[in-house]
């Protein structure tokens, strides 16, 4: 991966870097882990208009009524006040449930920086309070956007109020409703529905979250519905070496590859499509040499194009409440013989319909559309409008045997994956998920539209604050 090596990485992307970390260790899922990410750099974004003397940017929450006088406007009191933002609201979000060996992350870099991080005052005279009344002004708000962050004592935190309930019984029961969701088996017990209740939390720039859902997938009596599992199989049966990786990488499993990622914690557990995004983040903003007033706005709307995303993409899901390509093409193809995956290291085989399965393992939520699209696209679209451009660059490498679900048999050789824009990664992103079995072609594409739709609404609203016409 190229690096700059006379480049030192802004506070923020080191804060960013940060949260991922924590969204590694606590296990945090695509949709939650982008909440988080997006309160965080909010409120770091809030408290730096504060400071920014002579910008026009005005905060989410108090607009311009708390910009401090010129002559405080200095870059040490800029860093302290969003660090206090951060680190107020990381506090909030990880430190219950972070590992005993990991709580001190977040104070561990305060402390690096020479900021206090006792200091809890939150009066908005001095850069420390100013920052901790931003973080606690953004935690207030999103208290009450149905994330369900603060269920009770009985339910998990972020767990689904909702109720949703899917209409098939999990397997090895049969589909009754052939076109809709069914629960898997993880470890001999039926999958449950991630967030079933997404599609209900408040967006950023959204005006309501199906604002721009989908038109309907194919139904099962009509031909789109097989001739779309047949593509499925196609790619199943013709699995090249790369695109294996491919769906490996974006499945997440192969972060570790990277200099500027999460090295320890967990080893089986795989990153999320906004830790992802992120990550293509920070390499542009090292290609870039972006200063922190860059990289505060930057992530301020890539934060948000990826809440919104994963809200729209989770509102298409539970609507349509979508089967997976596992369940329809068992359904199809029991009784008969197809060729497919055999499973790992056993190549191409003859096998009973009832017996295929993915490269990827299937998720525990519906098909249409596909999160992995939709947050990519979103991501690309924000990100491309700050930078002006689509140029990436980024590669990974993967050693012969390197593969996560084939190891030692593949790839046969070496295998480097790189983007040249993030377009490009974007739209491979999506793809990987026909590489992997688990999303139709459907899936993706509207996924990808989505994101567009959702990454456009997003960059309008946060000029909308880049030039003081909300907020007010």
């Amino acid at each position: 991966m190229a690096t700059n090596n006379d480049y030192t990485p802004t506070e923020v992307q080191i804060w960013n870097r940060l949260t991922c970390d924590a969204i590694h260790y606590v296990g945090f899922s695509p949709t939650i882990a982008s909440r988080a990410l997006a309160m965080v750099h909010t409120a770091m974004y809030d408290a730096w208009t504060n400071y920014n003397n002579g910008g026009c940017e005005v905060s989410t929450t108090t607009g311009n009524r708390l910009q401090r006088p010129d002559h405080e406007c200095t870059i040490k009191n800029r860093e302290i006040a969003y660090s206090h933002a951060a680190y107020t609201v990381l506090q909030e979000l990880f430190w219950l449930e972070l590992p005993a060996e990991k709580k001190n992350i977040f104070r561990d870099f305060m402390q690096q920086c020479n900021f206090d991080p006792d200091d809890k005052n939150m009066e908005p005279d001095n850069p420390s309070g100013l920052g901790n009344l931003c973080g606690k002004l953004v935690i207030d708000y999103r208290s009450g956007d149905r994330a369900n962050q603060y269920a009770t004592l009985e339910d998990e935190r972020y767990s689904d109020f909702a109720n949703y309930c899917p209409v098939n019984p999990p397997v090895p029961q049969p589909l009754k409703y052939e076109d809709r969701w069914q629960p898997q088996l993880i470890n001999q017990k039926p999958q449950k529905f991630l967030t079933a209740h997404w599609g209900l939390v408040q967006p950023f720039a959204l005006s309501w979250p199906g604002q721009f859902r989908p038109c309907p997938p194919a139904s099962c009596d009509e031909k789109e519905y097989k001739h779309q599992a047949d593509m499925v199989l196609e790619y199943s049966a013709c699995l090249t070496d790369e695109q294996k990786l491919i769906a490996e990488f974006w499945a997440g499993m192969h972060e570790d590859k990277f200099v500027d990622t999460t090295k320890d914690g967990d080893s089986n557990r795989n990153a999320t499509p906004p830790e992802q995004c992120c990550r293509q983040a920070r390499y542009l903003s090292r290609m870039y040499k972006h200063k922190n007033a860059f990289d505060i706005k930057m992530f301020f709307a890539l934060s948000n194009a990826l809440l919104d995303a994963g809200i729209a993409a989770w509102d298409s899901k539970v609507h349509y409440d979508y089967v997976r390509p596992i369940s329809a093409i068992q359904d199809l193809y029991r009784g008969k013989t197809i060729k497919a995956w055999g499973g790992p290291c056993e190549g191409t085989q003859e096998i009973e319909g009832e017996n295929w399965v993915p490269y990827i393992t299937t998720p525990p939520f519906a098909e249409y559309v596909s999160g992995h699209s939709t947050f990519s696209a979103a991501a690309e679209e924000v990100l491309c409008s700050f930078c002006g451009s689509s140029k990436y660059g980024e590669e990974v490498v993967i050693p012969k045997g390197g593969s996560k679900i084939e190891p030692n048999c593949t790839p046969s050789e070496e295998v480097i994956i790189k983007w040249e824009t993030i377009k490009g990664a974007a739209d491979e992103a999506g793809m990987s998920r026909l590489y992997g079995g688990i999303h139709f072609k459907d899936g993706d594409l509207e996924g990808r539209k989505l994101g567009n739709r959702v990454g456009c609404a997003v960059w309008s609203k946060v000029n909308q604050y880049f030039l003081g016409e909300l907020g007010e």
